[in-house]
Order: C-alpha cells, then structure tokens, then sequence
C-alpha cells in the first residue's frame, strides 16, 4: 500500500452524476454523497476481481434472495451444475407466470 492512503484525490463530473450521487446517498442512508463514489469503487472491484477469475458475483439482489444465496452455498453451488438449469428453467418459469398478476404495474 502506499503511504499516501489519506491523500485527496479530485476529479470531476457532470452535475448531473453529482444529483444521481445525492439520491443514492439519500437512499441508502449515507453521510454525504461523496461516499457513493467510494461504495461504487468496492462493488465494482469485487465484480472485476471476481471476473478476472472467471467467476461471477452477485452485485445486488433481494435482501431475502442474499439471505438464501448466504445459507445455502450447498444448495447454490448443485444449481450451478451443469444442465441444472437448463432442467429446471421450464418449471420455474411455469410457477412465475401462474404468480404473475395478469396486468402488473409499470
């Protein structure tokens, strides 16, 4: 690491990003936007990383779907065998459309 770990460091951005910034701050309940920038830099270096090795990540789900992913790495690593998948993609898929409303909202 280097020794410069408190340094600043600036850039710079259209206004627009900045807003965006402000309503993911907002949202997520951050001190000040700047740290969206910060957030954003750790979620997208998990990803690289995890492409690099050639595997994949999940870069945000459901709560309640990190919480079955997180419990059931058993479960989730035997989905991922292959022609799992492909096996069971028409029975989900069944079961999504009869849980369907028939005219959902925008």
């Amino acid at each position: 690491m280097s020794k410069d770990n408190d340094s600043l460091a600036s850039i710079s951005f259209p206004v627009a990003h900045k807003k965006c910034a402000q309503r993911i701050a907002a949202l997520l309940e951050l001190d000040d936007w700047p740290h969206v920038f910060g957030l954003a830099l750790e979620l997208i270096e998990g990803h690289a990383k995890a492409s690099v090795r050639g595997k994949t990540a999940v870069v945000f789900c459901a709560p309640k779907l990190k919480e079955v992913i997180e419990n059931n790495p058993e479960f989730i690593a035997a989905l991922c065998e292959e022609g799992v998948a492909e096996w069971l993609t028409p029975f989900v898929l069944g079961k999504a459309k009869d849980a369907l409303p028939i005219n959902p909202e925008p």
